[in-house]
């Protein structure tokens, strides 16, 4: 394991409050004329990874960026970067290739290489603020164009390795907390509702995974006939409407006769972090985030408020491991994360 003081630092793109946990927009890259990674040799895989840590000395904002080969890399490691959310999952499982990450000190911009398409240029920051994601990101992909030649078609826009991709080759994403529309089942519907928009609703980590703690990951499904700026500005707007959404079922239970059963949610969480000697990831990260409630509740409960959303990444096996620098078996990190939650938590 070599990213133990990674594991220790605080996870500077979380939100401390508030419906919206992060924004992140991230951009389909690929060089022109070299096969997608699908299709692409190790040889020719290298070579992208070679080309881009290349000009990274001519990029203000990456100049000094840590780049990491993956391959050097175990799965604890791994792992851990897949929490802090530096790489996707299908990326941190990679066994072929020449995959690699290359990110900035405060982990706002990074790349991933060789994922599914060459480039994977990402800029994630607290709360709603995907205007500002983008005007960091739109600035270091035109530098990166300039010196890299992305494969671009003059009718279909950026070509990419999916379809879906193809065009603008932008994502636009936000890591949303929704219990109330959790609570009240109105879930489905906004999703249904949503998916005719074109936004995708998907889990804790992205695509292939699930919901955890009531956090929600959506994003933009098309990026293809229309600009950025027009992707970005109706994705806000539906952000926007999903927060009012969420404000409005928070309303309606603390008025209502289910302010009792989200009372006793809380309490319980409460309880359950308070005295728990051991407790797994998934079990831990649905109690913390009730206690986010609280407030809204009304409820006075007494824990370290600033501890709370950063606690939901780094309880998690990655970062359990890395601070102790030692493999450890479940039952052992179940302790371990009880107490480790105890001590940030309660004192």
């Amino acid at each position: 394991m070599k990213l133990n003081n990674l594991a220790t630092n605080r996870i500077p793109w979380v939100n401390d409050n508030g419906t919206v946990i992060s924004s992140r927009i991230r951009l389909a890259r690929n060089i022109s004329k070299v096969p997608f990674p699908c299709k692409a040799s190790k040889n020719e895989q290298a070579g992208v990874f070679d080309a881009i840590v290349g000009v990274i000395p001519e990029i203000i904002e990456l100049r000094n960026a840590q780049v990491l080969r993956l391959n050097d890399y175990d799965k604890i490691d791994r792992r851990l970067l897949m929490e802090r959310h530096l790489v996707s999952y299908d990326l941190a499982s990679k066994a072929t290739g020449e995959p690699g990450l290359i990110f900035n000190s405060n982990e706002e911009v990074s790349v991933m290489v060789n994922e599914e398409d060459h480039y994977r240029l990402q800029s994630i920051s607290q709360g709603l603020s995907i205007a500002h994601s983008w005007n960091m990101l739109s600035a270091i992909d035109d530098s990166l164009n300039e010196k890299l030649n992305f494969a671009f078609h003059e009718r279909y826009g950026f070509l990419t390795s999916c379809p879906t991709n193809t065009g603008t080759g932008l994502r636009a994403s936000c890591l949303l907390h929704l219990p109330a529309l959790a609570m009240t089942e109105s879930m489905e519907k906004l999703v249904s509702g949503l998916l005719k928009m074109n936004i995708s609703v998907r889990g804790f980590y992205g695509e292939g995974s699930q919901p955890l703690g009531d956090i929600f990951q959506v994003s933009n499904a098309v990026s293809l006939g229309k600009s950025e700026t027009e992707l970005i500005e109706n994705f806000e707007k539906i952000v926007e409407t999903v927060i009012k959404y969420e404000q409005e079922a928070k309303n309606k239970i603390s008025m209502g006769t289910l302010k009792a059963r989200m009372e006793d949610r809380i309490s319980r969480a409460y309880g359950i972090l308070t005295h728990a000697r051991a407790i797994d990831s998934e079990e831990a990260i649905g109690h913390l985030t009730k206690l986010k409630l609280t407030d809204d509740m009304g409820m006075n409960l007494s824990f370290n408020r600033d501890q709370l959303d950063q606690l939901v990444f780094i309880i998690q096996p990655g970062h359990l491991q890395e601070m102790e620098n030692s493999i450890l078996e479940e039952t052992r990190r179940d302790i371990y994360r009880a107490e480790f939650i105890r001590k940030r938590l309660f004192n």
